[in-house]
Protein backbone atom coordinates (compact mmCIF):
# COMPACT_ATOMS: atom_id res chain seq x y z
CA UNK A 1 0.00 0.00 0.00
CA UNK A 2 2.80 2.38 0.96
CA UNK A 3 4.68 1.43 -2.20
CA UNK A 4 1.61 2.20 -4.33
CA UNK A 5 1.27 5.60 -2.65
CA UNK A 6 4.92 6.42 -3.38
CA UNK A 7 4.45 5.45 -7.02
CA UNK A 8 1.36 7.66 -7.32
CA UNK A 9 3.17 10.62 -5.78
CA UNK A 10 6.13 10.05 -8.14
CA UNK A 11 3.74 10.00 -11.08
CA UNK A 12 2.13 13.25 -9.93
CA UNK A 13 5.51 14.93 -9.72
CA UNK A 14 6.50 13.55 -13.09
CA UNK A 15 3.27 14.92 -14.61
CA UNK A 16 4.26 18.36 -13.29
CA UNK A 17 7.74 17.97 -14.81
CA UNK A 18 9.17 17.76 -11.25
CA UNK A 19 8.25 21.41 -10.66
CA UNK A 20 7.68 21.81 -6.89
CA UNK A 21 5.82 25.12 -7.16
CA UNK A 22 3.06 24.84 -4.55
CA UNK A 23 0.46 26.32 -6.89
CA UNK A 24 0.73 23.20 -9.05
CA UNK A 25 -0.47 21.00 -6.17
CA UNK A 26 -2.67 23.23 -3.98
CA UNK A 27 -5.68 25.08 -5.33
CA UNK A 28 -5.89 28.32 -3.34
CA UNK A 29 -8.27 30.09 -5.70
CA UNK A 30 -11.26 31.67 -3.93
CA UNK A 31 -14.59 29.85 -4.30
CA UNK A 32 -16.77 31.05 -7.20
CA UNK A 33 -19.02 34.02 -6.48
CA UNK A 34 -22.58 32.72 -5.83
CA UNK A 35 -25.23 34.07 -8.18
CA UNK A 36 -28.94 33.58 -7.51
CA UNK A 37 -30.84 33.69 -10.83
CA UNK A 38 -34.25 34.16 -9.19
CA UNK A 39 -32.94 37.19 -7.24
CA UNK A 40 -31.43 38.66 -10.40
CA UNK A 41 -34.75 38.27 -12.22
CA UNK A 42 -37.37 38.92 -9.56
CA UNK A 43 -35.52 40.73 -6.77
CA UNK A 44 -34.67 39.89 -3.20
CA UNK A 45 -31.44 38.92 -1.47
CA UNK A 46 -30.76 35.20 -1.01
CA UNK A 47 -30.96 34.46 2.69
CA UNK A 48 -28.28 31.79 2.43
CA UNK A 49 -25.74 34.38 1.16
CA UNK A 50 -26.45 36.57 4.19
CA UNK A 51 -26.26 33.57 6.54
CA UNK A 52 -22.86 32.76 5.06
CA UNK A 53 -21.67 35.95 6.82
CA UNK A 54 -22.83 34.75 10.25
CA UNK A 55 -19.28 34.53 11.57
CA UNK A 56 -19.03 38.29 11.01
CA UNK A 57 -22.52 39.18 12.22
CA UNK A 58 -22.03 37.18 15.43
CA UNK A 59 -19.34 39.72 16.35
CA UNK A 60 -21.74 42.67 16.13
CA UNK A 61 -24.99 41.98 17.94
CA UNK A 62 -28.05 43.38 16.16
CA UNK A 63 -26.22 44.64 13.07
CA UNK A 64 -27.79 42.10 10.70
CA UNK A 65 -31.34 43.09 11.68
CA UNK A 66 -30.54 46.76 10.97
CA UNK A 67 -29.31 45.86 7.49
CA UNK A 68 -31.89 43.31 6.32
CA UNK A 69 -35.62 42.57 6.62
CA UNK A 70 -37.64 39.53 5.50
CA UNK A 71 -39.09 39.79 1.98
CA UNK A 72 -40.40 36.32 1.09
CA UNK A 73 -39.44 32.74 1.89
CA UNK A 74 -35.66 32.33 1.60
CA UNK A 75 -35.18 35.96 0.52
CA UNK A 76 -34.48 39.21 2.33
CA UNK A 77 -34.37 42.89 1.41
CA UNK A 78 -32.37 45.83 2.65
CA UNK A 79 -34.04 47.74 5.47
CA UNK A 80 -35.91 50.97 4.70
CA UNK A 81 -33.05 53.03 6.17
CA UNK A 82 -30.80 51.89 3.32
CA UNK A 83 -31.95 53.61 0.15
CA UNK A 84 -28.50 53.96 -1.44
CA UNK A 85 -25.28 52.00 -1.36
CA UNK A 86 -23.62 54.85 0.59
CA UNK A 87 -26.15 54.33 3.40
CA UNK A 88 -24.52 50.98 4.21
CA UNK A 89 -21.22 52.61 5.17
CA UNK A 90 -23.10 55.33 7.06
CA UNK A 91 -24.89 52.64 9.08
CA UNK A 92 -21.56 50.93 9.81
CA UNK A 93 -19.97 54.23 10.88
CA UNK A 94 -22.83 54.95 13.28
CA UNK A 95 -23.37 51.37 14.49
CA UNK A 96 -23.38 51.06 18.27
CA UNK A 97 -22.79 47.30 17.84
CA UNK A 98 -19.45 47.91 16.10
CA UNK A 99 -18.48 50.65 18.55
CA UNK A 100 -19.32 48.40 21.50
CA UNK A 101 -17.29 45.53 20.04
CA UNK A 102 -14.26 47.80 19.59
CA UNK A 103 -14.75 49.21 23.09
CA UNK A 104 -14.63 45.70 24.54
CA UNK A 105 -11.18 45.23 23.03
CA UNK A 106 -9.95 48.57 24.36
CA UNK A 107 -11.22 47.62 27.80
CA UNK A 108 -9.57 44.19 27.62
CA UNK A 109 -6.26 45.75 26.55
CA UNK A 110 -6.52 48.29 29.38
CA UNK A 111 -7.11 45.55 31.95
CA UNK A 112 -4.23 43.47 30.57
CA UNK A 113 -1.97 46.53 30.59
CA UNK A 114 -2.64 47.22 34.26
CA UNK A 115 -1.76 43.60 35.08
CA UNK A 116 1.56 43.84 33.22
CA UNK A 117 2.60 47.27 34.54
CA UNK A 118 4.79 45.87 37.36
CA UNK A 119 6.84 43.85 34.85
CA UNK A 120 7.27 46.86 32.58
CA UNK A 121 8.12 49.29 35.37
CA UNK A 122 10.80 46.96 36.71
CA UNK A 123 12.55 46.54 33.36
CA UNK A 124 15.72 48.52 34.28
CA UNK A 125 16.06 46.85 37.71
CA UNK A 126 15.11 43.26 36.92
CA UNK A 127 17.03 43.02 33.61
CA UNK A 128 14.32 40.70 32.34
CA UNK A 129 15.02 38.69 29.20
CA UNK A 130 13.30 40.47 26.31
CA UNK A 131 12.66 37.08 24.71
CA UNK A 132 10.91 35.76 27.84
CA UNK A 133 8.98 39.00 28.22
CA UNK A 134 7.66 38.73 24.65
CA UNK A 135 6.36 35.19 25.17
CA UNK A 136 4.79 36.04 28.52
CA UNK A 137 3.03 39.09 27.13
CA UNK A 138 1.97 37.37 23.91
CA UNK A 139 0.43 34.43 25.76
CA UNK A 140 -1.43 36.50 28.35
CA UNK A 141 -2.72 39.09 25.86
CA UNK A 142 -3.82 36.41 23.40
CA UNK A 143 -5.72 34.65 26.18
CA UNK A 144 -7.46 37.94 26.94
CA UNK A 145 -8.33 38.79 23.34
CA UNK A 146 -9.58 35.38 22.14
CA UNK A 147 -12.25 35.52 24.84
CA UNK A 148 -13.82 38.24 22.66
CA UNK A 149 -15.59 37.43 19.37
CA UNK A 150 -13.65 39.15 16.56
CA UNK A 151 -9.97 38.12 16.66
CA UNK A 152 -9.10 34.45 16.78
CA UNK A 153 -5.79 33.22 18.20
CA UNK A 154 -3.73 33.63 15.03
CA UNK A 155 -4.76 37.26 14.50
CA UNK A 156 -4.42 38.07 18.20
CA UNK A 157 -0.85 36.78 18.21
CA UNK A 158 -0.18 38.51 14.90
CA UNK A 159 -1.35 41.88 16.19
CA UNK A 160 0.87 41.54 19.25
CA UNK A 161 3.87 40.43 17.15
CA UNK A 162 3.50 43.53 14.95
CA UNK A 163 3.21 45.68 18.08
CA UNK A 164 6.24 44.13 19.77
CA UNK A 165 8.32 44.57 16.65
CA UNK A 166 7.57 48.30 16.71
CA UNK A 167 8.71 48.78 20.34
CA UNK A 168 11.50 46.18 20.62
CA UNK A 169 14.29 48.76 20.36
CA UNK A 170 12.64 50.84 23.08
CA UNK A 171 12.29 47.80 25.33
CA UNK A 172 15.97 46.90 24.89
CA UNK A 173 17.04 50.48 25.54
CA UNK A 174 14.97 50.74 28.74
CA UNK A 175 16.23 47.35 29.84
CA UNK A 176 19.83 48.50 29.34
CA UNK A 177 19.77 52.21 30.24
CA UNK A 178 16.56 53.01 32.09
CA UNK A 179 13.79 55.44 31.28
CA UNK A 180 15.61 57.85 28.99
CA UNK A 181 13.93 60.95 27.55
CA UNK A 182 15.82 60.31 24.29
CA UNK A 183 13.28 57.57 23.57
CA UNK A 184 10.44 60.10 23.39
CA UNK A 185 9.59 61.36 19.87
CA UNK A 186 9.98 65.12 19.28
CA UNK A 187 6.25 65.82 18.96
CA UNK A 188 5.51 64.01 22.22
CA UNK A 189 8.23 66.05 23.91
CA UNK A 190 6.68 69.26 22.63
CA UNK A 191 3.20 68.09 23.57
CA UNK A 192 4.30 67.41 27.14
CA UNK A 193 6.41 70.55 27.67
CA UNK A 194 5.32 73.10 25.04
CA UNK A 195 1.79 72.11 23.96
CA UNK A 196 0.98 75.65 22.80
CA UNK A 197 3.89 75.56 20.30
CA UNK A 198 2.79 72.23 18.84
CA UNK A 199 -0.80 73.46 18.61
CA UNK A 200 0.31 76.62 16.80
CA UNK A 201 2.34 74.54 14.35
CA UNK A 202 -0.52 72.11 13.65
CA UNK A 203 -3.07 74.92 13.31
CA UNK A 204 -0.89 76.72 10.77
CA UNK A 205 -0.20 73.51 8.86
CA UNK A 206 -3.92 72.73 8.71
CA UNK A 207 -4.76 76.25 7.50
CA UNK A 208 -1.91 76.14 4.97
CA UNK A 209 -3.22 72.87 3.53
CA UNK A 210 -6.77 74.23 3.42
CA UNK A 211 -5.72 77.39 1.58
CA UNK A 212 -3.37 75.55 -0.77
CA UNK A 213 -6.22 73.21 -1.69
CA UNK A 214 -8.34 76.22 -2.71
CA UNK A 215 -5.63 77.51 -5.06
CA UNK A 216 -4.88 74.04 -6.43
CA UNK A 217 -8.57 73.36 -7.06
CA UNK A 218 -9.13 76.38 -9.32
CA UNK A 219 -5.84 75.95 -11.15
CA UNK A 220 -6.80 72.41 -12.12
CA UNK A 221 -10.08 73.58 -13.69
CA UNK A 222 -10.74 73.80 -17.41
CA UNK A 223 -11.02 77.24 -19.03
CA UNK A 224 -14.82 77.13 -19.27
CA UNK A 225 -15.43 75.94 -15.70
CA UNK A 226 -13.87 78.63 -13.50
CA UNK A 227 -15.69 81.92 -13.05
CA UNK A 228 -15.11 84.92 -10.83
CA UNK A 229 -18.53 84.84 -9.14
CA UNK A 230 -18.40 81.28 -7.78
CA UNK A 231 -14.87 81.14 -6.37
CA UNK A 232 -12.96 83.12 -3.76
CA UNK A 233 -9.64 82.63 -5.52
CA UNK A 234 -8.59 83.16 -9.11
CA UNK A 235 -6.93 80.83 -11.56
CA UNK A 236 -3.32 81.82 -12.22
CA UNK A 237 -4.03 82.55 -15.89
CA UNK A 238 -6.90 84.98 -15.26
CA UNK A 239 -5.13 86.48 -12.25
CA UNK A 240 -2.07 87.35 -14.34
CA UNK A 241 -4.22 88.95 -17.04
CA UNK A 242 -6.11 90.92 -14.38
CA UNK A 243 -2.94 92.10 -12.63
CA UNK A 244 -1.43 93.06 -16.00
CA UNK A 245 -4.49 95.27 -16.60
CA UNK A 246 -4.05 96.90 -13.18
CA UNK A 247 -0.34 97.42 -13.85
CA UNK A 248 -1.11 99.05 -17.20
CA UNK A 249 -3.68 101.37 -15.61
CA UNK A 250 -1.23 102.30 -12.86
CA UNK A 251 1.30 103.21 -15.55
CA UNK A 252 -1.25 105.46 -17.26
CA UNK A 253 -2.18 106.98 -13.91
CA UNK A 254 1.46 107.69 -13.10
CA UNK A 255 1.97 109.51 -16.40
CA UNK A 256 -1.26 111.50 -16.04
CA UNK A 257 -0.41 112.45 -12.47
CA UNK A 258 3.09 113.50 -13.53
CA UNK A 259 1.69 115.79 -16.25
CA UNK A 260 -0.90 117.16 -13.82
CA UNK A 261 1.75 118.11 -11.25
CA UNK A 262 3.90 119.76 -13.94
CA UNK A 263 0.97 121.89 -15.01
CA UNK A 264 0.31 122.90 -11.39
CA UNK A 265 3.94 124.04 -11.08
CA UNK A 266 3.66 126.13 -14.24
CA UNK A 267 0.41 127.68 -13.04
CA UNK A 268 1.96 128.43 -9.65
CA UNK A 269 4.96 130.03 -11.39
CA UNK A 270 2.56 132.45 -13.15
CA UNK A 271 2.75 131.16 -16.69
CA UNK A 272 1.31 133.46 -19.34
CA UNK A 273 -1.32 130.91 -20.42
CA UNK A 274 -2.40 130.02 -16.87
CA UNK A 275 -6.11 130.02 -17.76
CA UNK A 276 -5.62 127.44 -20.49
CA UNK A 277 -3.29 125.43 -18.25
CA UNK A 278 -5.97 125.36 -15.53
CA UNK A 279 -8.44 123.86 -17.98
CA UNK A 280 -5.90 121.22 -19.02
CA UNK A 281 -4.98 120.54 -15.40
CA UNK A 282 -8.64 119.93 -14.49
CA UNK A 283 -8.91 117.44 -17.32
CA UNK A 284 -5.80 115.65 -16.10
CA UNK A 285 -7.05 115.67 -12.52
CA UNK A 286 -10.32 114.14 -13.69
CA UNK A 287 -8.35 111.54 -15.66
CA UNK A 288 -6.27 110.65 -12.59
CA UNK A 289 -9.45 110.29 -10.54
CA UNK A 290 -11.04 108.13 -13.24
CA UNK A 291 -7.98 105.90 -13.36
CA UNK A 292 -7.90 105.70 -9.52
CA UNK A 293 -11.53 104.57 -9.49
CA UNK A 294 -10.89 102.00 -12.21
CA UNK A 295 -7.81 100.65 -10.42
CA UNK A 296 -9.71 100.49 -7.12
CA UNK A 297 -12.55 98.59 -8.77
CA UNK A 298 -10.19 96.07 -10.37
CA UNK A 299 -8.24 95.60 -7.12
CA UNK A 300 -11.45 95.12 -5.15
CA UNK A 301 -12.35 92.20 -7.42
CA UNK A 302 -9.21 90.31 -6.37
CA UNK A 303 -9.16 91.62 -2.78
CA UNK A 304 -10.32 88.30 -1.29
CA UNK A 305 -7.83 86.39 -3.40
CA UNK A 306 -5.03 88.74 -2.31
CA UNK A 307 -6.11 88.39 1.33
CA UNK A 308 -6.03 84.59 1.17
CA UNK A 309 -2.76 84.63 -0.75
CA UNK A 310 -1.18 86.78 1.95
CA UNK A 311 -2.61 84.53 4.67
CA UNK A 312 -1.05 81.50 2.95
CA UNK A 313 2.33 83.24 2.88
CA UNK A 314 1.97 84.11 6.58
CA UNK A 315 1.14 80.48 7.45
CA UNK A 316 4.20 79.24 5.57
CA UNK A 317 6.42 81.81 7.27
CA UNK A 318 5.04 80.86 10.70
CA UNK A 319 5.54 77.15 10.04
CA UNK A 320 9.14 77.76 9.00
CA UNK A 321 9.79 79.91 12.09
CA UNK A 322 8.41 77.24 14.42
CA UNK A 323 10.29 74.42 12.69
CA UNK A 324 13.51 76.44 12.78
CA UNK A 325 13.29 76.71 16.57
CA UNK A 326 11.55 73.37 17.11
CA UNK A 327 14.75 71.37 17.64
CA UNK A 328 16.06 73.90 20.15
CA UNK A 329 12.77 73.65 22.07
CA UNK A 330 12.89 69.85 21.96
CA UNK A 331 16.48 69.77 23.24
CA UNK A 332 15.55 72.21 25.99
CA UNK A 333 12.47 70.18 26.92
CA UNK A 334 14.36 66.90 27.16
CA UNK A 335 16.55 68.40 29.87
CA UNK A 336 13.44 69.23 31.89
CA UNK A 337 12.01 65.69 31.84
CA UNK A 338 12.78 63.50 34.82
CA UNK A 339 13.20 59.70 34.47
CA UNK A 340 9.80 59.26 36.13
CA UNK A 341 8.14 61.61 33.63
CA UNK A 342 9.98 59.88 30.78
CA UNK A 343 8.68 56.50 31.98
CA UNK A 344 5.12 57.85 32.04
CA UNK A 345 5.36 59.28 28.52
CA UNK A 346 7.06 56.20 27.05
CA UNK A 347 4.53 53.81 28.57
CA UNK A 348 1.61 55.94 27.42
CA UNK A 349 2.95 55.68 23.87
CA UNK A 350 3.45 51.92 24.20
CA UNK A 351 -0.17 51.52 25.29
CA UNK A 352 -1.46 53.76 22.46
CA UNK A 353 0.58 51.79 19.94
CA UNK A 354 -0.82 48.47 21.19
CA UNK A 355 -4.38 49.79 21.01
CA UNK A 356 -3.78 51.07 17.48
CA UNK A 357 -2.27 47.77 16.31
CA UNK A 358 -5.22 45.76 17.59
CA UNK A 359 -7.62 48.39 16.26
CA UNK A 360 -6.10 47.99 12.77
CA UNK A 361 -7.05 44.30 12.84
CA UNK A 362 -10.55 45.15 14.06
CA UNK A 363 -10.96 47.73 11.31
CA UNK A 364 -9.87 45.19 8.70
CA UNK A 365 -12.50 42.73 10.00
CA UNK A 366 -15.20 45.38 9.83
CA UNK A 367 -14.14 46.44 6.31
CA UNK A 368 -14.37 42.84 5.08
CA UNK A 369 -17.98 42.64 6.26
CA UNK A 370 -18.76 46.06 4.78
CA UNK A 371 -17.33 45.04 1.40
CA UNK A 372 -19.35 41.81 1.47
CA UNK A 373 -22.59 43.72 2.14
CA UNK A 374 -21.81 46.29 -0.56
CA UNK A 375 -21.18 43.40 -2.95
CA UNK A 376 -24.62 42.00 -2.14
CA UNK A 377 -26.11 45.43 -2.89
CA UNK A 378 -24.34 45.63 -6.25
CA UNK A 379 -25.45 42.11 -7.20
CA UNK A 380 -29.12 42.15 -6.29
CA UNK A 381 -30.59 45.64 -5.97
CA UNK A 382 -30.93 46.10 -9.74
CA UNK A 383 -33.08 43.28 -11.13
CA UNK A 384 -33.96 42.38 -14.69
CA UNK A 385 -37.46 43.72 -14.00
CA UNK A 386 -35.94 47.09 -13.03
CA UNK A 387 -33.87 47.17 -16.21
CA UNK A 388 -36.85 46.30 -18.44
CA UNK A 389 -39.02 48.86 -16.66
CA UNK A 390 -36.42 51.60 -17.10
CA UNK A 391 -36.02 50.68 -20.75
CA UNK A 392 -39.78 50.91 -21.29
CA UNK A 393 -39.93 54.31 -19.57
CA UNK A 394 -37.09 55.69 -21.67
CA UNK A 395 -38.67 54.28 -24.85
CA UNK A 396 -41.95 56.03 -24.07
CA UNK A 397 -40.17 59.31 -23.39
CA UNK A 398 -38.25 59.02 -26.65
CA UNK A 399 -41.41 58.22 -28.62
CA UNK A 400 -43.14 61.24 -27.09
CA UNK A 401 -40.20 63.43 -28.03
CA UNK A 402 -40.28 62.20 -31.65
CA UNK A 403 -44.03 62.83 -31.79
CA UNK A 404 -43.51 66.38 -30.49
CA UNK A 405 -40.97 66.97 -33.28
CA UNK A 406 -43.52 65.82 -35.84
CA UNK A 407 -42.15 62.34 -36.55
CA UNK A 408 -44.78 59.61 -36.45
Amino acid sequence: MAKSKVINEHNNLENEEFNFNIRRFVDNAPPPEPQDVHAHLQGGIPENEVKALNDYFNCYAGLESKLFEPLKPNYLKFSDSIAHKEDIKKLFDESSAIKNAFAQYNQAIGEWWQQQLPLLEQLPEQKTSVFDLYHTFSATLTEKLIALPILEEFKSRGSFAAYWNSITNDIKSVDASGWNAELIPDDEILQSQFPEVLKELKDNEARRDELQAKFDEVNEMEDDVWNEEDYEVWRSKELKEHKDSIKELKGERKEADKEYKLLLKRIKAGAVDSAQLKVESEKLRAEVERLDAQIEELESRIAKHSELEEELKMCKRKIKEIKDRKQALVDQARLLISPEEAKELIMQRWLRTLQQNVNDYLQAHQRQLLQAIENVWEKYTTTLQNILGDRQTQTELFDAYLLELGYE
